[in-house]
């Protein structure tokens, strides 16, 4: 919880601020092809996430899109625990103070890393890595919430941006 505010009270630059909850806004953009069940080329997702940081206690809220299908979910964390064992992500402050947001899905590793900036900025990163031996991603479907396999998946594009939280 300290690291947590002391960050962000550098990031900021005011004891307000840092005291003040935080909201990070993060995009990126993926395409992938599904290749069982069905067979889908150059699948886009729209991937949002909101993370509030209040204190030491951490909120996300996320929703992706792929043409007329979306979804959401939402998830609360203490950010100086290693998170809940049920939970498939959970976030930690790494020793440099960036935010490093870790996701186990059955077949890959998906590390989004948040990089505080000064004004108010930031820098996300996102890195998908497959698990040894296996050679397709193993996802949840938007479409029907069902597990699918795809291949060639990659990142396009992020954003990330640092603002107060409205009341």
């Amino acid at each position: 919880m300290r690291t947590v505010a002391l960050t962000l009270f550098v990031v900021l630059g005011s004891t307000a601020a840092a005291s003040a909850d935080t909201v990070i806004d993060l995009t990126y953009d993926s395409v992938m092809d599904m290749v069982r069940p069905e067979v889908h080329p150059h699948i886009v997702v729209h991937h949002n996430l909101h993370v509030t940081i209040s204190g030491g206690n951490l909120s996300e809220h996320r929703d992706r899109s792929a043409k007329k299908y979306s979804d959401k979910n939402a998830m609360g964390q203490v950010l100086s625990s290693s998170g809940d064992d049920q939970a498939y992500a959970s976030w930690k402050v790494a020793p440099d103070g960036r935010l490093v947001r870790i996701e186990e899905d059955p077949q890959s590793t998906r590390t989004m890393t948040v990089t505080l900036q000064p004004g108010n900025t930031c820098r996300l990163e996102v890195v998908d890595q497959l698990k040894p031996g296996f050679t397709e991603w193993e996802l949840l479907r938007i479409s029907n919430h069902q597990m699918g396999f795809f291949v060639n998946y990659r990142i396009t594009g992020t954003s990330c941006a640092v603002r107060p939280a409205t009341p």
